[in-house]
This record gives structure tokens, sequence and C-alpha cells, in this order.
């Protein structure tokens, strides 16, 4: 939950990257305290980070599921392109890119 907090502090402080860095922070928890993360989508979060991603992380229940990046807006693009060539290369797989924007959540509406 520290690093949700500070997630959440570093969100609404613009401080970007902190975003980053926990963003690999909870990677690698997911990956070495909880076991959910496999080679596959840690040689995508390597991938996305060597193409100008500023943090990533596998999402969902993992165990090859998904990958959620932080990236640069004007550098997207790029860097789903980068990463693609990359962890095709490195893997022989073929990733699927969303290029997703945040959004409010959920809310109750009276």
């Amino acid at each position: 939950m520290q690093r949700v907090l500070a997630f959440a502090d570093a969100l609404r402080a613009g401080d970007i990257d902190a975003l980053g860095s926990l963003m690999l922070a909870s990677h690698a928890s997911s990956r070495d305290d909880m076991g959910v993360s496999t080679p596959d989508l840690d040689a995508l979060v390597e991938c996305l980070c060597d193409a100008g991603a500023l943090g990533a992380r596998v999402t969902g229940a993992g165990f090859g599921g998904c990958v959620v990046a932080l990236v640069p807006t004007s550098l997207a693009g790029d860097i789903v392109e980068k990463a693609t060539a990359a962890y095709r290369e490195r893997t022989d797989h073929e990733p699927t890119a969303w290029l997703v924007e945040a959004a409010d959540g959920a809310a109750r509406v009276s």
C-alpha cells in the first residue's frame, strides 16, 4: 500500500519521474515477491523502458497477460514501434499495443 499511496501523491504533484520508478518497483515486486510475471512480460517491460517509456509493469492477473507503460504522449507512437520491434526480435512473439489516455475514475452520479 505504501507504493500505491506514493503513486497517488506523485500523481497529484505531477511528479512523472516518480511515477515511472514506482511502476518499475511495482513490476519488480510482482515478479519477485508474488511470482506473477513471466520472462516474456519481463522482456516487454525492458523493451518498453529501453524504447523510452518512463515506467512499465505487469497488470491484471499476470501469468502472461498485459503490461501497462507510462509514456510521454508526444513519443507514444515511436515508443510503441521501437518496443514492438525489440520484443518481436527478442521473443518471436507479436505484441498488441493499445494507446490510451487516463480518464476520471468511476464516480457516483446523483
